[in-house]
């Protein structure tokens, strides 16, 4: 669903292009504002998505992806399966490249998503539990795949389903030594996760959504005898609420936490995932997050919004990690009603935590699922 979400926001890009040639299709016959609705419903075949990366840990960069729309909306009656191409890359030396497919059948009972990727990732390492106050240089050159399947119950709003993701790369740590011989530590790291999980939705839009609530619990397993790197395991839990302060103003909260076990490898360990946190900065065994979005309508299209937001981590062992660690972020942004007929919105964030900054593109709502 992130990566459809990506698909429909960066289409804006091809709107501003196309409009001067095709004003009609890019007007909303309410407002005659802009608006994406008609071409999204009735597009199909191929369609170029540029990308824009802002995340801190990897620098700025860009990309492109090449869909293909298996039919319109208005021609399937719900979302069309959507396969595409992608590739991209960011100043600091990152590079990545895969195909994917998303697949909604039998009128949005069954949602399929599978994904094959190539990566070669430069990112600063802070260690378990952000346990190093100078990060050392890491990259990750490796394959992943991901095959994910879910099935609504009923006609309910929960789903029940499963994941099997897989990593095989080479980790190279590079540290600050000033001997050209030297080009750091290399070692081959490999996951093969199996994910049970459980959904419950009742968001009134699952782009940008105003009123309702997610939840998901997800259980995650590897073992020797799945070829990946020992018997560990993960629990996660998500739960997003939104809700009404106002006409005007609306509220949301997220709570996340997860739990690693004793033997989790490190490159596998939870992570503080927040805007104005680069990746990977803040890990350990257990983290747990809040979040709160607060929104405001200036009118009928644009909007404004703060949110702040609380981590921490927590180690399992005693001894040299034993410390937990904090990171608090506090940010900004707007947003502009996109694709009316979707609830689509797209815009900025700009976020602060303890030692960062970042800012983000943003299509739909940050926490989107």
């Amino acid at each position: 669903m992130r990566k459809f979400l990506l698909i429909l926001g960066c289409s804006l890009i091809n709107v501003v292009v196309f409009s001067q040639a095709k004003t009609s299709t890019f007007r909303d016959t309410l407002d005659n504002a802009l608006d994406m609705s008609t071409f999204l419903t009735e597009k199909k075949g191929v369609l170029p998505v540029p990308m824009f990366i802002t995340e801190p840990a990897v620098g700025y960069g860009g990309g492109m992806a090449l869909s293909y729309f298996h039919g319109s909306i208005m021609e399937k009656g719900n979302i069309p399966d959507i396969t595409s191409g992608f590739g991209g890359f960011t100043e600091n030396g990152t590079w990545f490249g895969g195909l994917f497919h998303l697949g909604f059948w039998k009128q949005d009972r069954i949602r399929y998503m599978g994904a094959v990727m190539k990566g070669y990732v430069n990112i600063d390492y802070y260690g378990p539990n952000n346990i190093l106050s100078t990060p050392i240089e890491m990259n990750m050159d490796t394959w992943m795949s991901i095959q994910q399947l879910k099935f609504r119950l009923g006609k309910s709003d929960f789903f029940v389903g499963g994941r099997y993701f897989y990593y095989d790369g080479t980790n190279t740590f590079k540290l600050p030594i000033d001997i050209p011989e030297y080009t750091g530590k290399q070692f081959n790291s490999t996951l093969s996760e199996l994910s049970l999980m459980v959904d419950f939705d009742t968001r009134d839009n699952v782009f940008s959504p105003s009123k309702g609530v997610y939840a998901q619990i997800k259980g995650t397993y590897s073992d020797d005898w799945m070829g990946g790197a020992g018997q560990y395991g993960r629990l996660t839990g998500v739960i997003l609420a939104f809700g009404d302060l106002s006409d005007r103003a609306t509220l949301g909260a997220r709570l996340e936490t997860q739990y690693a076990s004793k033997h989790t490898p490190f490159w596998s360990i939870p992570g503080i995932n927040m805007r104005g946190v680069p990746a990977a900065k803040y890990q350990g065994n257990n983290t747990n997050l809040l979040e709160l979005q607060a929104n405001y309508k200036l009118n009928y299209r644009w909007e404004v919004l703060g949110f702040t937001g609380m981590g921490i981590t927590s180690p399992l062992e005693e001894g040299w990690l034993k410390t937990n660690q904090s990171v608090r972020t506090i940010g900004t942004g707007f947003r502009y009603l996109i694709a009316r007929v979707f609830g689509l919105s797209g815009g900025m964030d700009f976020a602060w935590s303890n030692d960062d900054f970042g800012f983000y593109l943003v299509v739909g709502h940050a926490w989107a699922r």
